[in-house]
């Protein structure tokens, strides 16, 4: 089961976020999408975190995220429980579902392979980072 919380999943690259959504659909664990697309100024302020003590994070425009080509997870440990119960046990079966799953499949990658094993990119998503998603206009009230 996928839960995208507020995450806009029409902000991924098309083909990607098609990967991911039947990728994790045939996972037997709940996932919550926590993080998409990303501009980069959002990315500024996460790698400032990041050089500051916070969260790994890539400098702006060096990230999958800014191209819509990544995604990060959450585990939910009790999807009986309402609302996200996220575990970051590595070693539970989510993860190990997630890690297994990923290696041989052609599209995606999975962040475990360089310490942040709740990311999700494109495959080589350098050579795809062309895409732009969809300028979105504001809703102006009548």
């Amino acid at each position: 089961m996928i839960l995208w919380r507020d995450v806009d999943p029409l902000l991924l690259q098309p083909q990607f976020r098609e990967d991911v959504e039947r990728f994790l659909a045939a996972s037997p664990f709940w996932w919550t999408v926590t993080s998409g697309y990303r501009s980069i100024d959002a990315q500024r302020v996460l790698y400032a975190r990041y050089r500051n003590g916070g969260a790994r994070a890539a400098p702006p425009g060096r990230s999958a995220h800014n191209y819509g080509l990544a995604i990060d997870v959450a585990l939910d440990a009790d999807p009986e429980i309402p609302g996200l119960q996220p575990t970051w046990d590595t070693k539970a079966a989510g993860w190990l579902w997630l890690k297994t799953a990923s290696i041989p499949h052609p599209r995606l990658s999975g962040g475990w392979r360089f310490r942040d094993w709740p990311h999700i990119q494109r495959f080589r998503w350098k050579r795809f980072r062309g895409w732009t998603p969809p300028i979105i206009q504001p809703l102006h009230a009548a």
